[in-house]
């Protein structure tokens, strides 16, 4: 199963407004055009793939639920709780070159989609999204900290949201240990 079956019907992801969120800041929903990294070829492929025709488009699969991949919502008043992990996501795709970024794209599980609204609920993040951060980390080491803004959290918690993430990062090695540490690789 792609990636793809949370943002395309019948096949015309880039015709339908489904929403992805992306973590770069201050992020934002975007319609089924920034969607092609999810049900088709993407942005493009970073480092040498861009290179090989044969391998040029990003690889997807099913997400390890036991990697080491965990993101934790925290409030200025130092409360912390986790917002997701592996075992709430369900498919990783990536590693995409875009803008000079290079971006993961996971899709949360239906019951993660819930606990994920629930989790940031409980945290407070629903009532006052500015007071919070959401860190995400690999292997114990912080690879990206999002600031949350009103329009992300509406975002994620709107009803239009169905649990499609796009991570971007600065370092294209870090976006593929990101990625080859979620890939499941049975």
């Amino acid at each position: 199963m792609d990636i793809s079956r949370r943002g395309v019907l019948g096949g015309l992801g880039a015709a339908c407004a489904v929403g992805a969120v992306g973590f770069a800041g201050a992020a934002q929903v975007t319609d089924g055009e920034a969607l092609e990294g999810v049900g088709g070829d993407g942005p493009g492929p970073a480092g040498d793939a861009a290179a090989d025709e044969d391998d040029s488009r990003p690889s997807s699969a099913a997400v390890d639920p036991d990697a080491p991949f965990v993101a934790r919502v925290t409030g200025d008043d130092g409360t912390e709780s986790r917002l997701f992990d592996a075992s709430d996501l369900d498919r990783v795709k990536g590693v995409f070159s875009q803008d000079g970024e290079y971006l993961v794209q996971v899709v949360l599980t239906d019951a993660g989609v819930e606990s994920f609204r629930e989790r940031l609920d409980e945290a407070g993040a629903t009532d006052d999204p500015t007071a919070f951060v959401v860190s995400m980390s690999l292997d114990g080491t912080e690879v990206r900290r999002v600031e949350l803004d009103r329009e992300t959290v509406d975002s994620l918690t709107g009803s239009d949201w169905e649990g499609v993430l796009t991570l971007p990062f600065g370092e294209e090695s870090v976006a593929r240990s990101v990625y080859d540490r979620l890939a499941d690789d049975d």
